[in-house]
């Protein structure tokens, strides 16, 4: 008996992200497991509607970007393979090129700190925060912190991203209430285009690369990945730019993905040039503010 476009279309999903949570046939949706959030959680946060072809994350959708069209998650996780077959459902609306997005821009109240008067109490409240955290005036004023007072971003603290260029291309909006439902509320664009602050990296000199923006204020020279994994971008521009050596420093349950990323680096003439630190799982650079160097680990080949 052959298969329909809908059984082909779930065996394709179940070979890229595991057997299913949940599958309503009526509606053509199938929930798994997010290959950015879940880390071994099991929630089946992803749904995928292979009838409209669209997905999202209910977890971690505008933290990581995990929504769009179905064929902007192909590309990024299937091999050869599995991008022909799909190729072969993929609706037509889909191969259109896409219309480009007007250029980012911050948000309209943002300010930064170092231009705001300490008297203010907004400004209190964002600075109490960051030094809470362990940033002092040097990092607010090297990565241009500031923070928004009212507006879609009111109480958050920005963090501007700028390109080779220095032209912005991105900013991190973290929430400084403890209580926030939503920790970041970050631009609708795909990170995978932008590497965070390209203009003040050196590429002669050693390079660390960080989990989070946060951390990368504690070690110099440093990328924010914002997130776990490494777009074909910054892997690409690292082994064509990069002559020093590299250090991987994700958060401490994330060792493992760490690893993945030593693995994808420590190749060519970067072989041996790639680092790796081994954390405590429940720290991250930021919380160690920086004191890293007991954490170097030693890979086995």
């Amino acid at each position: 008996m052959m298969m329909d476009d809908g059984e082909i279309l779930v065996d394709l999903i179940r070979d890229l992200f595991g057997k299913e949570k949940q599958h309503y046939e009526s509606k053509g949706q199938i929930a798994v497991n997010c290959p950015q959030c879940d880390e071994g959680k099991n929630k089946g946060n992803l749904e995928i509607n292979y009838i409209q072809h669209v997905f999202k994350c209910w977890s971690c959708a505008e933290v990581n970007e995990m929504k769009g069209p179905l064929g902007k998650l192909i590309d990024q996780y299937a091999n050869k393979k599995q991008k022909k077959i799909y190729a072969v459902f993929k609706p037509e609306e889909q191969t259109v090129k896409e219309v480009k997005k007007p250029k980012i821009k911050l948000p309209e109240s943002y300010v930064r700190i170092m231009d705001s008067s300490e008297k203010y109490p907004v400004r209190r409240q964002a600075y109490t925060y960051l030094k809470n955290r362990g940033i002092d005036d040097y990092m607010i004023r090297k990565y241009q912190i500031g923070f928004c007072d009212k507006g879609s971003h009111m109480g958050r603290i920005i963090v501007p991203s700028f390109d080779k260029e220095g032209e912005l291309n991105y900013y991190i909006a973290r929430s400084w209430d403890p209580h926030s439902k939503a920790k970041y509320k970050n631009p609708d664009y795909e990170k995978d285009k932008i590497i965070f602050n390209e203009s003040i990296i050196n590429w002669k000199k050693d390079i660390f690369l960080v989990e989070g923006v946060f951390d990368g204020f504690f070690v110099d020279n440093s990328i924010p990945l914002l997130g776990k994994y490494m777009s074909d971008l910054l892997f690409n521009t690292i082994y064509e730019k990069a002559r020093g050596e590299i250090t991987i420093g994700l958060d401490g349950d994330a060792f493992k993905d760490a690893v993945k990323l030593y693995e994808q680096l420590n190749g060519g003439r970067l072989f041996g040039k790639i680092k790796i630190l081994k954390l405590p799982n429940d720290k991250d650079i930021c919380d160690l503010r920086g004191n890293i160097n007991e954490y170097y680990y030693k890979m086995k080949h």
